[in-house]
């Protein structure tokens, strides 16, 4: 024994404990109030996702829907089959009927699979983080700052919540780009294969991974640009080529129909065009090239509406980027610019889309923090003002990350309450006897959800049936095989439930958005929800559709409601929800 501390290996290597315990933080903040909402679904993606999973069960692997592609939805459909057999096994099931019935009663349990999974990608893509981080800058302290930065920031924490595309996504994003700069350092042909086919299943779980191309074009560059030896044309397109052929088959193996339908993918992608122009109910204007960076600092989900400070963190990074321009700068550089120049043309902008950009601005502030730290020593004259600086430096840190823990537990906290709609049903179901014909509007993620009568649902198949309704998530046969599985489940005290409105397109349609028509109607009540409200009512809605603003205003000025229910800064999620007796 020469008297040398060892390490403590009862949990391994002493550099592996941080990274597990950030991981273990991340999941348990992603798993902190998974059950919000249900058995109501209040978030809109999650039923898309949902419900075409469990579509594919009947037969049909063709999504008919192409808005997104479709690896997310085999994968949860995977899942789903994983739980039918162990169920079938358990004696849950004794039919697919009983799998039917369970999920149109009462779907939380499926909901809750899909949300699982998305928890775990989460701290998956905190874990990549990390990884790339270490990888790109060659320190371990820059992987680990810029993965605490991700695991807290509450909006990256909310989406972890609910079965959406965007953190699957992530995951083959960061996967990729760990390959990518492998490449511009080492040219390895089985780099350029894995970062073709992590870009490849990107694009089969959301389009814009596309974007990830360009980089890898740039780490080629990078490689060449150092490569030792004569540079023949195969060593120049040979590598880039077969990066393209594993790129374009995992994306065909992961949405096969996007090449099988290509019609209808290639209508899609018009139609998101269109989305992008217009905004989802033809209400954008303007370009959305000033949202992001706002929303660096002050987004839906800081606590009492403050001010976000990881945002200074970002803006640190991207200066210190410019500063240092390295080749791992213009690496990470390419896909977020071509990111955020696509999407600043949209006509509007949201946390969720920004999340890819978040994740390397992530990056680059971890990066200029430890090297900040470093270089101060050597920058300051005393060893006093050398203490100041690193701890100034580190208090700001530590209270940003503080502060971006406290507003990602208490988002979570409030994901475990009950949500405004969740509260004005309890109501209706207590105060209205069943059989009232209530009026609703049509986004029913936006305002409560209640069951329709048996009536009702079999004139829905009827529709259907005829080609009278139609929609783009579904086959018209699919839809009325649909609607014939909720009968079996219909409770047998409910609602006849008056429609408002609808979608063509991305146009509202005008039906029953008038008071008389509904009480001609037999409408006794109606609930207003103020997230479909403040479509109308805002200044570009007011514009687009007047009539339906004429309404909301007449309802206003009219009527009183019965019952109100508002979320609260410090309990319930949710918009606020009006019911009022016609």
């Amino acid at each position: 024994m020469n008297g040398t501390p060892r390490p403590d290996r009862r949990f391994g290597h002493p550099g592996r404990i941080w990274p597990c315990l950030l991981i273990a933080v991340s999941l348990a903040l992603n798993l902190w109030g998974i059950t919000y909402g249900l058995p109501e679904r209040y978030y809109p993606d999650e039923g898309r996702m949902v419900n075409h999973a469990l579509a594919f069960g009947m037969g049909d692997l063709n999504p008919h829907y192409f808005n997104y592609p479709a690896l997310g939805m085999y994968l949860l459909f995977a899942l789903y089959g994983a739980f039918f057999t162990v169920g079938r096994v358990a004696g849950l099931f004794q039919s697919a009927a009983d799998f039917q019935l369970l999920f149109f009663s009462n779907p939380t349990a499926f909901y809750l699979i899909g949300r699982a999974a998305n928890a775990l990608a989460g701290a998956g893509v905190v874990a990549l983080v990390y990884k790339l981080g270490k990888e790109a800058f060659h320190d371990r302290k820059i992987g680990l700052l810029s993965g605490a930065i991700v695991a807290t920031l509450s909006y990256f924490v909310f989406y972890t919540h609910f079965i959406v595309t965007d953190i699957l996504q992530l995951l083959f994003i960061l996967g990729g780009y760990i390959f990518i700069v492998r490449i511009s350092r080492n040219g390895r042909t089985k780099d350029y294969l894995w970062a073709g086919a992590l870009t490849g299943l990107g694009i089969a779980t959301k389009y814009s991974p596309v974007l990830l191309f360009a980089p890898l074009l740039l780490a080629h560059v990078f490689y060449l640009s150092r490569a030792s030896g004569k540079i023949g044309l195969s060593r120049v397109a040979l590598p880039i080529a077969l990066a393209g052929l594993a790129m374009s088959l995992l994306f065909f193996i992961g949405a096969p129909y996007c090449f099988i339908d290509y019609t209808s993918f290639l209508r899609s992608l018009q139609f998101r065009s269109l989305l992008g122009e217009v905004h989802t109910f033809g209400t954008g204007s303007g370009s959305a090239w000033l949202i992001y960076p706002r929303l660096l600092f002050r987004h839906p989900y800081l606590l009492l509406g403050g001010l976000d400070l990881t945002g200074f963190i970002f803006l640190g990074g991207i200066l210190w980027a410019a500063w240092k321009r390295e080749k791992e700068d213009f690496l990470l550089l390419a896909y977020p610019l071509l990111l955020y120049l696509m999407m600043g043309k949209w006509s509007f902008g949201s946390n969720r889309y920004s999340l890819p950009l978040v994740i390397f601005l992530a990056l680059w502030g971890a990066r200029a923090i430890v090297e900040a730290a470093r270089a101060i020593p050597h920058l300051m004259g005393s060893e006093r003002g050398k203490r100041w600086a690193v701890g100034l430096l580190g208090g700001f840190i530590a209270l940003a990350i503080a502060l971006s823990l406290l507003n990602s537990a208490f988002m979570s906290y409030r994901l475990t309450r009950k949500d405004t709609r969740t509260l004005a049903k309890e109501w209706v179901e207590t105060n209205i006897p069943p059989g009232t014909a209530i009026a609703v509007e049509w986004d029913t993620e936006a305002t409560v959800q209640l069951w329709e009568t048996p009536d009702d649902i079999r004139a829905k198949i009827a529709a259907y049936e005829t080609g009278k309704a139609v929609t783009i998530h579904h086959a018209s046969e699919q839809m009325a095989a649909v609607h014939r599985m909720r009968l079996a489940a219909v409770p047998r005290e409910n609602y006849r439930i008056v429609r408002i409105g609808g979608m063509d397109g991305t146009r509202v349609l005008l039906d029953n958005y008038s008071i008389e028509e509904l009480k001609e109607k037999g409408a006794e009540y109606l609930i207003v929800s103020d997230e479909v409200r403040r479509i109308f009512v805002e200044r570009q809605g007011e514009k687009v559709y007047p009539r339906h603003n004429l309404f909301y205003r007449q309802v206003e000025e009219e009527l009183h409601p019965v019952a109100s229910f508002r979320p609260s800064p410090l309990s319930s999620l949710g918009p606020e929800i009006n019911i009022y007796r016609l």
